[in-house]
This record gives structure tokens, C-alpha cells and sequence, in this order.
């Protein structure tokens, strides 16, 4: 097993990092990038105005999760335009590039940034952003040290708390996303955004009163940031608070729509039996991932890279199944890290492939991320394949980590535990004679 360490730059303080044996995965977006200024130029006329441009409308994308990085894009070329050796102005283009799923560009502008300076610190973040979304933890884990060591702040400490919970290690996951708060950023997203995380974290630990303590702090910080009130919708959610639940997502939508908090409406929907509006709100999921992928004439057409976020919700809800199967797939080639690996082993397992569910199912929970629903996955997966002590213990690890991990699917694993019903094993009986012979 390969064990490595993160050192947090200038407390003299090592954290080990177990790592398992296969992949990773981002289920969230990654930490923030990098630390722009507050104000900008109204007609910028030099490289470094553009810059100062390009990094607000970033921050402007982040603030409202918009995914439009057109404006930022054009800003830090007109910059590059102006200097071409502008190092900021090409670690811009990396986080755009990033942004944009694109890691191998994001990885050679930050590479073409450090060829100016050696020392930015961001340029690191960014390559260990990309290595994590492509699987490469060991990768990630060098980049991020090297961040660290350069300067330990809000983004480089909020990524190796990120780091550190996808590789099991919560407590010091937890830990790390508080020096990144007590750090703090320019802006009150930055903290907010971190705050969301580690209100996330609590709640998967089952924490709900430490969760709900972050997450009333980040709402006022960030009182309209959709992360911020989706977190809340997911805090409220697992006390069965419904209502509120609801409320605090569409909150969350009306600001941007997102795919998590559009999804957690449908089931939210379905739990309290408004059925017309779930099936509306799924509808409103695929038709948020339209430009992605389509279904013409019942065959599968995907475009770019796959997309594991809509492939795991095709499956959960038994839609389209085929063409979960192909995002899944093309997903897990294209990004192949935990998040991936669990939507194409969910797929699997709904298309009636249960070996090869389990076989990415493994690969998911090499890491030993500590997400319940990995493990309820993983449980129905062996229970459908008759491997009863993995089921039982699988389910039963997610219930411990948080009984109410999912609206849906907590009451799911509940039932399907207490269908497992170990079957004692016949007590030996010795031959007649050999009882016979007994003292």
C-alpha cells in the first residue's frame, strides 16, 4: 500500500495520506483555483489589467457556478496578446482550461506559466486539480505538497483536505479544510465554498449538528451562493426536514441550476409523493445535460468525453439505461476516477451486470473514501449477486457513517439489511455409533 505524506508547509506538521490500490475520483468540484483581484479596470489597456479582468469574471463564474468562461478566456488572451511571457496571464488560461474539463491544456498552460515563474504557487494546484480528476492520486499528491510548500493558504490547504477525505482519511480531511477557513480568501465564497465542504464532510461522518454550524456560518457569508444552499438542502434533507429540504434547493436553482441540486429534487419529490412534479424534475435533469448527450430512435449518441454525473442518475432512475451504460463507460475511459467508476458500476448493476458492477464497484472503493452511498452501492451489488456477508457488511457500513445518507436510498439499504437473514449453519452430528461411544 502505498502511503505518502502531506507536510503542511511551515507548522513543521506531517499527515499521512493512506492511498489503496486503484482509482480516485472528484465528486465535487475542485477547490478554489486561485486568488484574483478584487477590482478591475474599466477599459483595461494593459497586460496586467487584462489579467486583473480575466480573474474577476473566474470569480464571477465561481460565485454564481456558472460554466461560461468565454469572457475570462478572451481576457487572459488579449493579455497574452499584449505580453506572451505574462505568467499569470497564462496561469489564467490553465484555470480556465480546467474549468473546462480540458486538464491536458490546463496542464500545459500551467506548465508554460511555471517557465516564467517557478515559484507560482497556483500553477502546482491546478496540475494536482487535473491529476486527481484524471486518477493520478500519487500525481496530485506531489503537486499539492509543492503548493503547500510554496505557501500554505485557503487553496492549497482546502485541496489536500479534498485529497485526504477521497483517500479515507476524514479526521485530518477535516482538520486541513479548517485551516483553509481560518486562512481565508479575498472573497466570501472562498471560505463559504470550503465551509459547504466541510459541512459536507460532517454529514458524512453523520455529524448533522457540526454540519448545520458551517453551513449557517457560509450563508452568511454567501447567503445566495447555489454550493452554499445546496449544502444546506442536503443538511435538512437528512433530518427529514422535506420541506425545507426542498425549499433550500430551489433556492439554490433559481440561482444557477446545477445537476446536484436539480437531482436531489427529484428524489426529494419522490420520497414525499409528489410524483407528477419528480417525474418533471427528472425530466429537467436530462434536459440539463441536453447538450451533452441525446437518445434518437433508442440508440445512444454521446458527445465529448462522457458524463458520469448524468450516466449514475439515468440509473438510479431507471431511465435510459443503454445510454447510462455508454456515458458511463465513455466517462470512466475518459476520467477514470471514483465518481466515474461508481456511476458505470451502478449502470452495470441496473442493466443486470452484476460481476462487472462489482468489478468497478472495486475499483470505486479502492480509496477507501468514506461516502456512504459507495458502500450502499457496492451492497446491492453483492446482494444481487448472492455474496450475503459482503452485502450485510457493505450496507451496514453505510448506515453506520450516516443512517440517513440519502432520502431514497437509506430506507433502501434498511430494507435490503434486514432481508439478509443469515442462515446459521446445521450443527454437526456425529455418526450413531461414534455418539455412542462418547463419555
Amino acid at each position: 500500500m502505498f502511503c505518502p505524506i502531506v507536510r503542511i508547509a511551515g507548522t513543521g506538521l506531517f499527515l499521512w495520506v493512506g492511498v489503496g490500490f486503484a482509482q480516485e475520483g472528484t465528486p465535487e468540484a475542485p477547490a478554489p483555483a486561485a486568488n484574483p483581484a478584487v477590482t478591475a479596470p474599466a477599459s483595461p489597456v494593459s497586460a496586467d489589467a487584462w489579467v486583473r479582468l480575466g480573474d474577476l469574471q473566474m470569480q464571477r463564474a465561481r460565485n454564481t457556478v456558472q460554466h461560461d468562461f468565454t469572457a475570462a478566456s478572451n481576457a487572459y488572451t488579449k493579455a497574452l496578446a499584449l505580453d506572451p511571457n505574462d505568467g499569470r496571464a497564462r496561469l489564467g488560461m490553465a484555470w480556465v482550461k480546467n474549468s473546462e474539463h480540458d486538464f491536458a491544456a490546463g496542464k500545459e498552460w500551467a506548465e508554460k506559466a511555471l517557465e516564467i515563474d517557478p515559484k507560482l504557487q497556483d500553477a502546482y494546484s491546478l496540475m494536482g486539480d487535473g491529476a486527481m480528476e484524471l486518477g493520478d492520486y500519487e500525481g496530485a499528491l506531489k503537486y499539492f505538497q509543492k503548493a503547500l510548500d510554496l505557501s500554505a493558504d485557503l487553496a492549497s490547504y482546502s485541496r489536500a483536505a479534498h485529497l485526504m477525505w477521497l483517500t479515507g482519511q476524514s479526521g485530518r480531511a477535516r482538520l486541513m479544510m479548517q485551516r483553509a477557513i481560518d486562512a481565508g480568501g479575498p472573497f466570501p465564497e472562498n471560505t463559504a465554498w470550503c465551509r459547504a465542504e466541510l459541512a459536507t464532510m460532517h454529514l458524512q461522518d453523520g455529524a448533522t449538528l457540526a454540519a448545520e454550524k458551517q453551513i449557517e456560518i457560509a450563508l452568511k457569508e454567501a447567503p445566495r451562493n447555489p454550493r452554499v444552499l445546496a449544502a444546506q438542502g442536503r443538511i435538512l434533507a437528512a433530518k427529514s426536514d422535506w420541506s425545507g429540504a426542498i425549499a433550500a434547493y430551489r433556492q439554490s436553482v433559481e440561482v444557477t441550476p446545477t445537476h446536484d441540486a436539480l437531482a436531489a429534487l427529484a428524489d426529494l419529490y419522490f420520497v414525499t409523493g409528489d410524483i407528477e412534479a419528480a417525474k418533471s424534475a427528472v425530466d429537467r435533469v436530462i434536459a440539463f445535460h441536453a447538450d451533452h448527450a441525446h437518445m434518437h430512435d433508442g440508440t445512444a449518441h454521446v458527445h465529448g468525453p462522457g458524463n458520469a454525473q448524468l450516466a449514475l442518475f439515468l440509473a438510479d432512475h431507471d431511465r435510459a439505461i443503454d445510454l447510462a451504460l455508454v456515458e458511463g463507460e465513455a466517462a470512466c475511459k475518459a476520467f477514470p476516477n471514483i465518481g466515474s467508476f461508481d456511476a458505470l458500476a451502478w449502470c452495470q448493476f441496473k442493466k443486470g451486470n452484476h460481476e462487472a458492477a462489482r468489478e468497478a464497484m472495486r475499483k470505486a472503493m479502492a480509496w477507501h473514501t468514506p461516502d456512504p452511498l459507495l458502500y450502499f452501492h457496492m451492497g446491492m451489488i453483492e446482494a444481487a449477486l448472492g455474496d450475503t456477508r459482503g452485502a450485510r457488511s457493505d450496507l451496514s457500513r453505510a448506515l453506520q457513517l450516516n443512517p440517513r445518507f440519502h432520502p431514497r436510498h437509506a430506507p433502501e439499504a434498511v430494507e435490503k439489511l434486514a432481508s439478509l437473514v443469515t442462515v446459521p449453519e446445521p450443527v454437526a452430528q456425529l455418526p450413531a455409533a461414534a455418539a455412542a461411544e462418547s463419555p
